[in-house]
C-alpha cells in the first residue's frame, strides 16, 4: 500500500526524468557479449521468486559465497540485468560476499518489460530492493549487508544508505556500506538539493571523466554529487581518465584490478570491520590515469 501511494505521488516528478519512450540511463550495452558461450557464473546462480506488495513476482539471483562473510544486494543499471556484471560480482563472491540481485522490470530481460514504462522503474525498484533486503535478513540473519549498484542501481543503493529523494526517507540502517559505479546523475524532479545530506553510510563512488549518458548526464561531474554533497567521513571517490558509463564491465586489466581491490577492501573494512582491509584501504594510492579522493 505504501509503495502504491509512493508511486502515485512520484509520477509527475519522474516523468521529467524518465521518459516512457526513451531508455533512460540505458544499459542495453551491458548485456553479456558472448551470448553463444554460456557463462558458468551466470549458470551457477540459484533463483528465488519473491512477491512484491503489488503482487508482482520478483526474480532474484543468488550467488552464495563458499565462506560467506557478508551479503551484497546489487541493483543493475536501467535496461540491464545482474548477468551483465559477472566480472565484478564473481570476484566479490570469491572474496566471501554472497551476491543477491533482483531483476528489475525495466530490464530488457524481464519477461514483463513491455508492460512497464520508465516512470514505473523508480517505485518498482524501491519495492524490489525492500523485499529483497527482507529476504536476506530472514535467510542470512546477522550477516553484514552492503548495497551496491550501477547507474540507476547506484541511486537505489544510495537511497538504501540514507539518501532522501522526492520519495522521502527510505534508508535501511542495516546497510553497512555502499559501492556505487557511475550514478544516475542529478535527475531533475527526483534528486533534491539536500538529497545526500543524510547519506552517512560509508560510500565508495567509482566513475570516469567520460562517463556520460545522453540527455541525463551531459557533464560527468554530476557523478560526483553523492561524494561532494554527503557528510564527510568514510567517503571515497575514484575517477578513471577516459572511462565511460560501462567502466564496471569494460575496464582494462590494470584498472579493473584496482576496482577489485578497492571495492573488496571497502566492503571488508566497513561491512566486516576488517582491520587489515582498513589498513590497505587507508594506504591505497592513485595510479596513473586515476584520481583518488577521500572525505
Amino acid at each position: 500500500m505504501i509503495i502504491r501511494r509512493t508511486f502515485a505521488s512520484l509520477a509527475l516528478a519522474l516523468s521529467l526524468a524518465l521518459s516512457p519512450t526513451t531508455p533512460a540511463l540505458a544499459q542495453a550495452a551491458l548485456t553479456p557479449t558472448t551470448a553463444s558461450a554460456p557463462n558458468p557464473f551466470v549458470a551457477a546462480a540459484s533463483h528465488v521468486e519473491l512477491s512484491a506488495p503489488d503482487g508482482r513476482k520478483i526474480d532474484v539471483s543468488v550467488w552464495p559465497a563458499a565462506d560467506e562473510r557478508g551479503v551484497v544486494i546489487f541493483s543493475h543499471g536501467f535496461n540491464g540485468s545482474p548477468a551483465a556484471y559477472t566480472r565484478i560480482l564473481s570476484h566479490w563472491v570469491d572474496e566471501g560476499f554472497t551476491v543477491v540481485a533482483p531483476l528489475h522490470v525495466d530490464s530488457l530481460r524481464h519477461p514483463d518489460h513491455a508492460a512497464y514504462d520508465g516512470q514505473a522503474a523508480f517505485a518498482t525498484r524501491i519495492a524490489d530492493l525492500a523485499v529483497t533486503r527482507g529476504f536476506i535478513k530472514a535467510t542470512r540473519a546477522g550477516k553484514p549487508l552492503i548495497a551496491a549498484g550501477h547507474s540507476f542501481g547506484s541511486l537505489m543503493s544510495f537511497i538504501g544508505g540514507g539518501a532522501v529523494t522526492v520519495a522521502g526517507p527510505l534508508g535501511d540502517p542495516d546497510i553497512k556500506a555502499i559501492v556505487a559505479f557511475s550514478s544516475a546523475g542529478d535527475l531533475q524532479g527526483v534528486i533534491l538539493p539536500d538529497t545526500y545530506a543524510a547519506l552517512r553510510a560509508p560510500a565508495l563512488m567509482i566513475t570516469g571523466d567520460a562517463d556520460l549518458v545522453p540527455r541525463y548526464v551531459t557533464d560527468w561531474h554530476a557523478h560526483r554529487s553523492p561524494f561532494d554533497r554527503s557528510p564527510p567521513g568514510d567517503k571515497m571517490l575514484l575517477v578513471f581518465a577516459g572511462a565511460d558509463h560501462s567502466l564496471v564491465r569494460n575496464a582494462e586489466a590494470a584498472d579493473f584490478d584496482l576496482i577489485e581491490r578497492a571495492t573488496t577492501d571497502f566492503m571488508k573494512a566497513h561491512g566486516l570491520g576488517d582491520a587489515a582491509a582498513r589498513a590497505r584501504l587507508d594506504a591505497l594510492s592513485a595510479t596513473d590515469g586515476v584520481s583518488l579522493e577521500r572525505r
